[in-house]
């Protein structure tokens, strides 16, 4: 399907990768994984020619076509949903554009009349006229709905944006497919219905994601980007982890046998350098401590924050109660209709449900930032109560701020030691600290939010969206000290590995109203068919 050879790829004295050769085939699904900033993206668009590789060659089979889900949503203002969707099949696009045009001429002539026909017929044979059809199911199986279909993409959010673009590069089903981060944006049924029909997928995918449960769904292979190379792996994410952690193992104790064996060779040069009947064997260990000294072990690209949520001083057993609680916007439908349910401590609440459907409304209600319309929410006296908003941009308005005086806003403990200790468990070493918070990329930002729901020492978190923009060994660092965390928990994800593994409760938001899931939302999944 796609061949690449002798492949490197380097930004002025970063390498990313090297001397990769893979070979690519239909028929498979390969999960692209690695820490953010290795490359993942950057290989998708040598695959796609965006991007221009430093050294090799990338080869696609002739005469096989190529769909590309790009992580930006920029572009296509001005351009109808349906027709944003039909470009993902570039020739009958182009046809069906220059019929348009050819139509719309005040001086048709017998030329066009026939150049007109000969179009028809070629679109006729390659099932042109049922593109629209195909094109407008998909578009409603990922969420975006019919009557949005007809609207321009100005005029829908960024999330229904995503859907779209899925939509334009899966629908016609392209020989090789590439997907950066399809899930982005999508809730639990959309993701479910994609790994659904990628199952069923004839052609060859590659697919950038966080989702571990997703790529243990849809993928049979794994590429690694890491060590400065990309390592193709049998089987899905979860193979993949068994095996590296083998192989990690299996380095670190290589690493640990280089180290001593290079100090014994130095005691031994040490001692009898000066002796002249034992030189020639001090020199040549010597030779043989350069020889292993350039055998040290590349180390990964991969670091984990060090997450721990402390908890100085339990609640009672009363948390929430909630009665009979309605809430509607202002000229809106009630989003929340007559609930009654209480949370108490130790419990494990995930919220979850489709994007739109009140999930973060939930929230604030529950944090009395909103009031219910009827209906009353009782917070027990002894709960300390730690946010992490889902979009937290409000919280870094003030953009010249360093990021140690940004955290000293969030918490009780002025100590300078105690903050920075605390921003080098979430990797912010040394001068990091004093990175303005106006320039810090996406998966920055939830580590200083992290850091301030940690530094708050609270027996309540409340957590809307925790994972989003975090790599993988952050996300599995976040799920552990979560499992750990002795309060009580309420978080909305759509990320199915974090909630079965966190969550022991699950209020799942739906149209026809709202369920409150006694049990791990894996067992809700399965009695939906879900799973």
């Amino acid at each position: 399907m796609i061949s690449v050879s002798n492949l490197s790829m380097n930004f002025g004295k970063k390498i990313l990768f090297e001397n990769v050769g893979l070979r690519l085939v239909a028929g498979n699904c390969y999960g692209l994984i690695g820490a953010n900033g290795t490359g993942k993206s950057t290989f998708i668009k040598i695959l796609t020619h965006e991007a221009e590789q430093t050294t090799g060659v990338v080869v696609l089979d002739p005469g096989k076509r190529m769909g590309w889900l790009r992580q930006e949503t920029t572009g296509h203002e001005d351009t109808r949903v349906l027709d944003v969707a039909l470009q993902g099949h570039p020739q009958i696009w182009s046809i069906q554009q220059e019929m348009e045009r050819l139509t719309a001429k005040s001086d048709f002539t017998d030329a066009d009349g026939q150049r007109l026909g000969e179009l028809q017929e070629k679109f006729q044979e390659i099932d042109g006229y049922s593109q629209e059809t195909a094109a407008a199911e998909v578009l409603t199986d990922l969420g975006v709905k019919p009557d949005v279909h007809q609207k321009k993409m100005s005029e829908i959010d960024s999330a229904l944006k995503v859907r779209v673009l899925l939509a334009q590069a899966i629908f016609s089903k392209p020989d090789l497919l590439l997907l950066d981060e399809p899930t982005n944006n999508l809730d639990i049924p959309a993701i479910v219905w994609l790994e659904n029909f990628l199952a069923d997928y004839d052609g060859c995918i590659v697919v950038v994601s966080h989702d571990r449960h997703f790529l243990n769904r849809v993928c049979n292979y794994t590429l690694d980007v890491d060590y400065k190379t990309i390592r193709p792996f049998n089987g899905p994410y979860d193979v993949y982890m068994a095996q590296e952690q083998l192989a990690r193992a299996q380095r670190s104790k290589e690493a640990g046998r280089i180290e001593r064996q290079v100090a014994k060779l130095k005691l031994f040069v040490e001692r009898f350098k000066s002796n002249a009947a034992r030189s020639k064997q001090a020199t040549s260990r010597v030779k043989q401590i350069d020889a292993l000294s350039g055998q040290k072990v590349v180390p990964s690209s991969r670091v984990a924050p060090r997450l721990f949520f402390k908890v100085p001083k339990a609640s009672g057993q009363d948390i929430i109660s909630v009665e009979k609680v309605t809430f509607a916007y202002p000229d809106g439908q009630p989003l929340i209709k007559n609930l009654s349910t209480r949370i108490d401590r130790g419990d494990r609440v995930g919220i979850v449900g489709r994007n739109g459907i009140g999930k973060t409304t939930l929230v604030r209600l529950l944090l009395g930032e909103l009031q219910p319309t009827a209906g009353k929410i009782t917070w027990g006296q002894t709960t300390t109560r730690a946010y992490f908003p889902q979009e937290g941009s409000s919280l870094f308005g003030q953009k010249d701020l360093s990021i140690l005086d940004w955290i000293k806003q969030y918490t009780d403990n002025q100590d300078i030691n105690n903050m920075r200790s605390m921003l080098g468990r979430m990797l912010f070493s040394g001068d990091d600290v004093k990175k303005q918070v106006g320039v810090l990329s996406g998966g920055e930002r939830v580590r200083c939010l992290l850091s301030m729901v940690m530094l708050q020492e609270a027996n309540v978190l409340v957590l809307d969206e925790p994972t989003s923009h975090l790599d993988m060994e952050s996300i599995e660092a976040l799920q552990e000290a979560l499992e750990e965390f002795t309060g009580t928990l309420i978080f909305v994800s759509h990320d199915r590995e974090f909630i079965d593994a966190v969550g022991t409760r699950a209020i799942v938001m739906e149209d026809t109203g709202l369920s409150d899931w006694r049990g791990n939302y894996l067992e809700f999944r399965r009695s939906r068919e879900l799973e």
